[in-house]
């Protein structure tokens, strides 16, 4: 092998020339093909609001009517909760008495001294078993979801479970806005939307076992 540098003969497989030190390693030729640049992968597009209503609306569509009204009945129910469910004024002879009752609701009931807006959030604070109400809500919320890839045996007991928890509450506060008297007057939107809530739920279940039974015929 003839070193590059002085051109003098080496024996094969030297690394170094014998003569001047100089490398007899070949050195590789850059390639003068182009380079292929690499893809890059695409970055994830969120979904605009058309799509999300698209969404939102085959989800409804692909719901029986049963389904959507004890859906309804659930998402009714939790805001019915949080909203005033009692509306009342407080006559001036009434004192301190009252209003310390009223005030031991805290700041967020929008209790002052002539008028009182309270929630059932707000009454937990006197009374821890109110949650219950809510609890119920959730159940059936946590029921129509597993309800939705259940078998029709399950889905019969799953729809009397909630003809159940719909029972418990929606008909009596029903009946109580409407046959109680000063009992509409003094509701408010909370109370109604709970009531009609519990409502919906109950004839959710009730009109699903009925869809299901004539399917099983």
């Amino acid at each position: 092998m003839n070193c590059s540098g002085c051109g003098k003969a080496n024996a094969d497989g030297v690394s170094f020339c014998e003569f001047c030190g100089a490398s007899l390693r070949s050195v590789p030729i850059a390639s003068s093909a182009p380079r292929v640049a690499l893809p890059v992968p695409a970055q994830p597009v969120p979904p605009s609001a058309a799509d999300v209503a698209q969404m939102g609306k085959s989800l409804v569509s692909s719901l029986s009517l049963g389904e959507k009204c004890i859906g309804a009945g659930v998402i009714a129910t939790v805001l019915g909760f949080f909203l005033p469910a009692v509306s009342v004024s407080v006559p001036e002879k009434a004192g301190a008495a009252v209003g310390f009752i009223l005030g031991l609701l805290g700041e967020s009931s929008g209790v002052d001294a002539t008028h009182a807006s309270i929630s059932l959030f707000d009454m937990t604070k006197l009374l821890g078993v109110v949650y219950f109400i809510l609890l119920l809500a959730i159940a059936s919320g946590a029921l129509f979801y597993f309800s939705r890839k259940a078998t029709t045996p399950q889905k019969l007991l799953i729809s009397g479970f909630q003809v159940v928890i719909g029972s418990l509450y929606g008909p009596g506060t029903i009946g109580a806005l409407l046959f109680v008297p000063g009992m509409g007057s003094i509701a408010g939107i909370g109370y109604w939307l709970l009531g009609l809530g519990f409502c919906s739920i109950a004839a959710g279940g009730l009109i699903t076992i009925s869809t299901l039974g004539k399917t099983a015929r």
